[in-house]
Formats: C-alpha cells, sequence, structure tokens
C-alpha cells in the first residue's frame, strides 16, 4: 500500500513539474523613432560599418593601442571575473534541479565481559525535490539571465575602454601638433619683442608696445606649458588602460596629420535595442525579474520533497541486513505573517523598477546618439571653415613674404602675418580632433 502511494505521488508531481508561475516576458512599450533627426553628416544603412572603426583611421599604432587596451585592461579583467562568478552562482542555483545524495558509515565495538563484538553500519539516502510550479528552474533561468547581464556589461565596458583608448591616442597626437604649432608661434613673439624692444631703445616706439609684446609673450608661454601639461595627463590616462605604469608608456610617434577621417553608416534607431551592450544587459536583468516574480509565486504553493533511505548494518562473522524506505514530504505555508506576500510585492516593484530604466537606457542611447551627431555636423562644419582660414592666413603670409623680400613691408609685419597664420592652424588640428573626438562617440553611442 506505501508502495502504491508513494508511486501516486510521483505520477503526480511529474505531471505538475512542467508548470511555471512566472510572468511571459515582454519589453516594455515604447515609441521607437523610424530615424534620426540629422543624418547629413552620415549615410543610412540597415547593416552599419561591420569594420572597427579605430581601423578606420588609418593608423597601425593605433590599432595596437586599442587591441593592448581590450587585452590588458584591469577594469576589463575584474569584469570577467564577474562573469565566472556569475557563471558559478548559476551552478549552484541549478543544483536544486537534481537529485541529493547522502552517505555516511561507521563502526562500533562492545566489550562486555569476556566477549568482544564489532559492527558495521552504512546509511545511504536520497531526497528530490519535485519542481511542481517552476520554483527551481526560475533560480537557474535568474541566475542564468544575471550571468548574461554581467557578460553584456563586460561587452559595454570593452566599448567605453576602445573608445576611451582612441579618443586619447588622437588626442596625444593633436597635441603634439599643437605644441610643434605653439613653439613656432613662441619663436615668432620673441622675435616680433626683439625688434619691439629694439626699436624702443632708438625711440620709435613706447614703452607700452613693449610691454604689450611681452604680455604676448608670456601668453605664448603659459598656453604651451598647459598643452605639455595636457599631453602629459591624457598619455597618463592611456597608460592606465592599457594597464600599464604611465613611467613604461612611450609617447606616441605618429603624425596627427596621418589619421583618416571614415565616413559613417548610420543604423536604425531600432537596431539600438539589440547593438547597445548595456540594453542588452537592462534586458537581461528585466528577463531575470520576471522569473524572481515566478519564485515569488511558487513560495505560496505546497513544495513535495520524495527520498529514500537506505540502511546496511552487518556484524563481523554475522550475515549483513538491508533497510530501505520510501517517503514523500509535502510541505505547504499556513502563515508566514505576511512574509510571502512581502516578498511577491517587493520583486514585483523591483521588475516594474527595472522596466522604467530599461526605457530610460533606451532613450539615453538615442540621445548620445543625437548628440554625437549634432557634434560631428557641427565640428565638420567648422572644419571647413578652419581649413579656409588656413589657406587664407597663408595666403596673406606668402603675399607678405613676397613684398617684404622686396622692401615692400618690414619684418615686424611679415611676423604678424605669420602669427595669424599659427593661431588658424592651432585651431584647424583643434577642430579636426574634436571631429574624431565625435566620430569615436558616434560609433560607441552606435555600440560598434
Amino acid at each position: 500500500m506505501r508502495k502504491h502511494l508513494f508511486n501516486g505521488v510521483c505520477f503526480v508531481a511529474l505531471a505538475l513539474a512542467g508548470c511555471s508561475l512566472a510572468p511571459e516576458f515582454q519589453r516594455p512599450q515604447m515609441v521607437i523613432p523610424e530615424g534620426w533627426s540629422s543624418v547629413a553628416t552620415a549615410g543610412v544603412d540597415s547593416q552599419g560599418d561591420t569594420k572597427p572603426y579605430w581601423q578606420q583611421l588609418g593608423s597601425e599604432e593605433l590599432n595596437r593601442v586599442v587591441e593592448t587596451a581590450v587585452a590588458q585592461n584591469l577594469d576589463l579583467e575584474a569584469a570577467l571575473h564577474r562573469i565566472e562568478q556569475a557563471r558559478a552562482q548559476a551552478k549552484v542555483a541549478g543544483s536544486a534541479l537534481y537529485p541529493s545524495i547522502d552517505a555516511s558509515a561507521g563502526t562500533t565495538r562492545n566489550y562486555q565481559d569476556l566477549k568482544n563484538t564489532t559492527a558495521a553500519r552504512g546509511l545511504g539516502s536520497i531526497s528530490y525535490e519535485v519542481d511542481l510550479w517552476g520554483k527551481n528552474r526560475n533560480q537557474l533561468a535568474a541566475a542564468n539571465y544575471r550571468a548574461d547581464a554581467t557578460q553584456y556589461d563586460r561587452d559595454a565596458l570593452q566599448l567605453i575602454v576602445a573608445a576611451d583608448a582612441a579618443t586619447f591616442y588622437t588626442q596625444v597626437l593633436s597635441l603634439n601638433e599643437r605644441i610643434r604649432i605653439a613653439q613656432n608661434n613662441l619663436k615668432n613673439a620673441e622675435e616680433v619683442l626683439r625688434i619691439t624692444e629694439a626699436r624702443f631703445r632708438e625711440g620709435s616706439v613706447s614703452g607700452l608696445e613693449v610691454s604689450q609684446q611681452r604680455v604676448a609673450v608670456n601668453n605664448i608661454r603659459a598656453a604651451l606649458a598647459s598643452l605639455t601639461e595636457q599631453r602629459t595627463t591624457n598619455l597618463n590616462a592611456l597608460a592606465i588602460l592599457l594597464g600599464q605604469a604611465p613611467q613604461n608608456v612611450q609617447s606616441p610617434k605618429a603624425d596627427f596629420v596621418s589619421l583618416k577621417m571614415p565616413e559613417v553608416n548610420l543604423t536604425p534607431p531600432a537596431s539600438l535595442l539589440t547593438a547597445r551592450p548595456d540594453i542588452e544587459s537592462a534586458e537581461a536583468g528585466l528577463r531575470a525579474a520576471n522569473a524572481d516574480i515566478g519564485i515569488a509565486r511558487a513560495a505560496f504553493f505546497p513544495s513535495l520533497t520524495l527520498g529514500a533511505d537506505t540502511s546496511i548494518a552487518a556484524g563481523f562473522g554475522s550475515p549483513a541486513a538491508a533497510a530501505t524506505s520510501l517517503a514523500a514530504n509535502i510541505l505547504a505555508p499556513i502563515f508566514t505573517g505576511g512574509r510571502l506576500t512581502g516578498n511577491l510585492e517587493e520583486v514585483t516593484a523591483r521588475q516594474k523598477e527595472l522596466a522604467a530604466q530599461y526605457q530610460k537606457i533606451v532613450l539615453t542611447s538615442f540621445q548620445e546618439v543625437e548628440d554625437a551627431l549634432a557634434a560631428l555636423k557641427s565640428n565638420n562644419e567648422q572644419a571647413v571653415l578652419s581649413i579656409g582660414s588656413v589657406r587664407e592666413s597663408q595666403n596673406a603670409y606668402d603675399i607678405a613674404k613676397a613684398r617684404f623680400d622686396a622692401g615692400a613691408v618690414d619684418y615686424l609685419n611679415l611676423l604678424e602675418t605669420q602669427r595669424s597664420l599659427y593661431l588658424a592652424q592651432d585651431n584647424q588640428v583643434s577642430v579636426a580632433q574634436d571631429q574624431l573626438a565625435a566620430f569615436i562617440q558616434l560609433r560607441k553611442a552606435l555600440g560598434s
């Protein structure tokens, strides 16, 4: 009779084991724009750019820098270990789906009068919680989704590391070029000061002109010192991204003018939902919260545990005796003081919180693309103007040089036109760096 009852309970348990109380997952309803506000500076392609954007800048040195950053960055290494922890937690969560088997053994020796007896006993037990309401399966699902989220978090971090490495690298190159221009400008200003002081000694100019030029020289020296500091701090930041001490990283040797400004192909806004790792991480967290609701709901229903115990006992010289018992235990909550209700309310509210966060992340991704597009458009326009300014400044200098050679203007006028040329060149380099930075930010915002 007991065996038939046990078999009946097993049959009912297996019939209910496919049940799950987790709600069906649905992405939060959002209005996804059909296109971007401004595509004047970029093409539109449903596939986007498949080649890593840093490889499109035309610098093998930059390629090596980004590859090193991705391979050696310590934040990425820490993120990798977080993934390992999450996968291990998923293994722990999945263990509840399998039976638990325990065994023990022992011996006893009795001394009684002149007769000694020795006995040995072995115990074995198997227990298995039938997953009637999908609690254990939802625990495993939630753990797997959270492990997926940590993987997406690392992918998002890798995007940031690659973008920062490319940005710091290009900034160092641009600062190298701006420092070279500033050094030339300083030589120019010092020469103007020398001529002004000579004229002052001759009485052809006042002390006002001398003081003004000395101030100009000091301003250029201060600007040069600031540029040098910026180059050092950017190089130090790049070293940390590479997982190295700043003292061990050499300044890049490439010329800034060797970098190319690539074209950008935009993908539709809807593609960001699967292209950006931070959005996928938020979705994985939301799926885990859905599974948590299933776990909380299952706690309201009875749990069934099946078990079998086997005992083997024998004395030395005596035959062994074995006994096996089967058991099915049902545990149902009756009164918990609001614990189960509170837990369900908490995980439900958490799911709603994550849904709102998911929507915010998606909207923020749209903003980041639009901001990068606006910056790229503005910098492209400024680049055209800066090229024109350099061209006109160069033309003015060439004319002044020709007139100076012919004796039509003095050396001071030539130096003034040269100073204007240096300032225009510095602005051109600064705008070109802003272009590259906007391009990098746009590709990062697109998730590629």
